[in-house]
């Protein structure tokens, strides 16, 4: 998309402002690629921030294969009282809101166009929607996963356990989760664990076996299979092509954890 004259364009792959308010357990949902096209074009990955200097010519090309989720805000020159980059930079960003405050904070003093933003932002954290209301067995079995899962490593937690915590037969679990996120209390309980690790291997420095590990998988080679059979590809070569977080229900039960 390009910039207007004399603006300067904060374009993040990452996901929509409206969701900002997210704080999942099992790691951020910043996910999509893109590709800065410009003078030298820049690969653009999950969690990272991208600042385009005033009059650049660009464009973006988004993710043909999945939907893109990111966010931007202009600023005018005569907004800022430092001097902007004359080059294009990236720099990671690990909390949305954090590193977009941050970044004004560094633009210099408060102007109208910076308070302005803060304000929004804090905005869109007060007023985004809460979760959709779910079946008492299925709050009572989140309830258990927030838990047992409020630190890592995760610990392998069941749908026996699941359905114990809940007070309610494995079936019964089971027709509440299909019925509420389309996926068994199994697939879900797996899809999370894999959420989780999508973040361990994109920005972290663990080995595959830790991450397995951190994840509550059994073992290296169970992780692999699993991770495989999901993404199409060993977790080794995954960089953020595709996240479980695409499925509503998974999304939505990460919602609920967050």
């Amino acid at each position: 998309m390009p910039a207007g004259e004399g603006s300067a364009e904060i374009a993040r792959c990452a996901q929509f402002l409206g969701d900002l308010r997210q704080r999942p357990l099992v790691g951020a949902d910043m996910f999509g690629q893109a590709t800065l096209r410009c003078e030298t074009p820049v690969d653009l990955s999950p969690g990272q921030l991208l600042l385009i200097p005033p009059g650049l010519p660009h464009a973006i090309d988004w993710d043909r294969r999945r939907t893109t989720r990111h966010g931007y805000v202009h600023f005018e020159q005569k907004d800022v009282t430092s001097r902007l980059p004359t080059e294009v930079r990236v720099v990671p960003m690990a909390d949305p809101i954090a590193s977009l405050c941050a970044y004004l904070v560094r633009l210099g003093a408060p102007t109208p166009t910076a308070l302005a933003t803060l304000d929004y932002l804090v905005r869109l954290m007060l007023t985004a929607p809460e979760p959709a209301p779910v079946p008492p067995p299925i709050a009572a079995a989140v309830a258990h996963l927030k838990r047992a899962w409020a630190r890592l490593p995760m610990s392998r937690v069941g749908v026996a356990e699941l359905a114990a915590a809940a007070h309610v037969s494995r079936g019964y679990l089971n027709r509440l989760f299909r019925a509420t996120f389309d996926l068994t209390a199994a697939q879900a309980l797996e899809s999370l664990r894999l959420a989780q690790a999508e973040p361990l291997l994109t920005r972290t420095d663990l080995s595959v076996e830790a991450v397995a590990a951190q994840c509550g998988f059994a073992d290296l080679s169970h992780f692999s299979h699993r991770f495989t059979a999901r993404y199409g590809l060993p977790p080794s070569r995954y960089t953020g092509q595709t996240s479980v977080l695409d499925h509503p229900g998974v999304h939505h039960l990460h919602r609920l954890l967050g």
